[in-house]
């Protein structure tokens, strides 16, 4: 047997799921004060100026491999400049999992191209939480098949 396996205690022990994390897809009424779920309904409106009231003055947004764009008007300007290259767009929400002040996002984006075609790309998202708004955002996402 491997070390590394015998080591976890067998192979049934070596993906064992963390107790303190909530491994379990969150329903709409989660008790915690912030909203997930309406922050992406907000980015899914299109308006660049709803989206950012749910960021601190000093967020620090990372889209991909992209830099970080670094407080709200940053932002703002670099998601205003983002939609000015699609025509719309769609979060499908797959689970969101909290650890403490932390939201782990898993979703399909929909994304309706200037030529009219639609494409869906798997994503993850991590934000960072201080009281409702958040701090630090970072999106894992292959935007090829957008610009294919």
């Amino acid at each position: 047997m491997d070390r590394a396996v015998e080591a976890s205690g067998g192979p049934e022990k070596l993906f064992q799921v963390n107790d303190n994390i909530t491994s379990t897809p969150r329903s709409q009424e989660h008790t915690m004060s912030r909203n997930t779920r309406a922050i992406f309904a907000d980015i899914d409106a299109f308006d660049p100026d709803k989206f950012v009231a749910h960021l601190t003055e000093d967020v620090v947004f990372r889209f991909g491999n992209g830099e970080p764009a670094i407080g709200r008007a940053a932002v703002r300007d670099a998601v205003a400049g983002f939609f000015s290259s699609i025509d719309g767009l769609t979060h499908h929400i797959l689970n969101l999992w909290d650890v403490g002040d932390v939201t782990v996002c898993q979703i399909d984006v929909e994304y309706r191209r200037k030529d009219g075609k639609s494409v869906t790309v798997p994503n993850a998202d991590i934000l960072t939480f201080d009281g409702d708004l958040v701090r630090h955002w970072q999106i894992y996402i292959d935007l090829a098949p957008l610009y294919a």
